[in-house]
């Protein structure tokens, strides 16, 4: 509760400066802020915004695009449709990095080579977007968020705009899923196989230079390799650059609480367990039945983010290859004590199924988390034994 407080406290608009005019001076600055990323799910990736400040007029403000109201309507809703608006806020750079500094979140700055026009220009366009019929925008995560925004208002605001010098990146460009993978699979490994269960193929394509943007910290190396025009002469965007807060190195226990152990924890469980069953000549259709039904629930989420959202970025979901919809009524005919005849067929499609995908594993067009391998050959494991079984009675069991 106390956190919540005080992130509130710091991301608190003052709608005063949105609503008046102000003519910068010669001793006004530009900066973009970067700061790092933080220890919950939501801070895992960092965060962007614009500060502008003047000596002169007492003005210290940030334009911050990752706020968003939950009194807006249909909140739930439209976070689970993809149609969740954001917003730009003014915010007290006091309170902001007053936030940062007490969750030990470094903050770094670079302020820009600008002209007192191209300040105002860039001022005037942030206090038009501030405005309350002006400030919210439709938000993805990848495409459209609080580290894209401002390189695009201040692309916009400059007359020739910005020229960025991409080759810092490389020929080998990564593809987004594995630009989230770097700030995920460790710190937020639970966090890192939802994202890689719900969002498709789109997202495994080598990202484009203004793609690797919508990392705040990859906006910071692209600005450093910026330049403007001025006089007909190419300048470097960023004058200056300042580590306004350095986090405190912090060790954190490890555990063995990762996707990968719980799998092959469970997979070594089953095996165990229904091979002990299956010795003893009990039944294991319960066991059998529920994880072909739980498991397919993935696959029911993966079509409706795919079909029924505004979710770009979870369309053409290969896990629904192994997490099959129609696997839900498979595990119900499990259940039943006098199996119809045709889970035997199904049984040996989904051998056939999960044996290609583990040949295969590194040719599908989706980079799946490495850990569903266990999942699948738990799947494989169970469709084995029922298509053996329904083979030796040779009639419905």
């Amino acid at each position: 509760m106390k956190k919540v407080l005080i992130l509130l406290i710091a991301f608190l608009p003052t709608i005063t400066w949105a609503q008046q005019d102000f003519q910068l001076t010669e001793e006004s600055q530009v900066s973009l802020v970067t700061c790092g990323p933080g220890e919950e799910l939501y801070e895992a990736f960092g965060h962007t915004a614009i500060r502008i400040s003047d000596s002169n007029l007492g003005l210290d403000v940030v334009y911050n695009y990752g706020t968003f109201d939950f009194d807006q309507p249909n909140f739930y809703w439209n976070f689970v449709q993809g149609r969740l608006l954001y917003m730009v806020a003014a915010n007290r750079y006091s309170n902001f990095i007053r936030a940062y500094q007490y969750y030990n979140r470094s903050v770094r700055e670079q302020f820009l080579d600008l002209t007192l026009t191209q300040k105002q220009a860039l001022f005037d366009k942030l206090l038009w977007n501030a405005k309350k019929e002006n400030r919210d925008y439709l938000y993805d995560y990848f495409f459209d968020n609080c580290s894209t925004r401002p390189r695009d208002v201040i692309q916009d605001a400059l007359v020739g705009g910005i020229e960025f010098d991409s080759t810092f990146l490389g020929v080998e460009r990564l593809s987004i899923r594995e630009l989230t993978d770097i700030y995920m699979l460790k710190q937020q490994p639970w966090g890192d196989l939802g994202i890689d269960l719900c969002l498709g193929s789109i997202i495994d394509q080598p990202a484009t230079a203004a793609q690797y943007m919508y990392l705040p910290e990859e906006l910071e190396k692209a600005f450093d390799n910026a330049s403007i025009l001025r006089d007909g002469v190419k300048i470097p965007l960023v004058k200056e650059k300042q580590l306004t807060f350095e986090a405190a190195q912090v060790v954190t226990k490890k555990s063995w609480f990762f996707p990968q152990i719980v799998f092959v924890a469970f997979l070594l469980f089953s095996a165990v367990f229904i091979t002990i069953f299956r010795a003893a000549n009990r039944s294991t259709r319960i066991f059998d039945g529920l994880v072909f039904m739980l498991f397919s629930f993935i696959g029911w989420n993966a079509l409706f983010l795919w079909f029924i959202t505004d979710h770009y970025s979870a369309d053409y979901n290969w896990n629904i290859l192994w997490s099959l919809p129609t696997n839900a009524i498979f595990g119900f005919a499990l259940l039943k004590k006098n199996r119809p005849k045709w889970t035997r067929h199904y049984a040996l499609f989904l051998i056939a199924l999960y044996v290609g995908m583990l040949v295969g594993w590194n040719y599908i067009p989706q980079l799946l988390h490495h850990s569903l391998k266990f999942v699948v050959l738990l799947h494989l494991f169970l469709a084995v034994g029922v298509f053996r079984e329904s083979a030796m009675t040779k009639k419905p069991i």
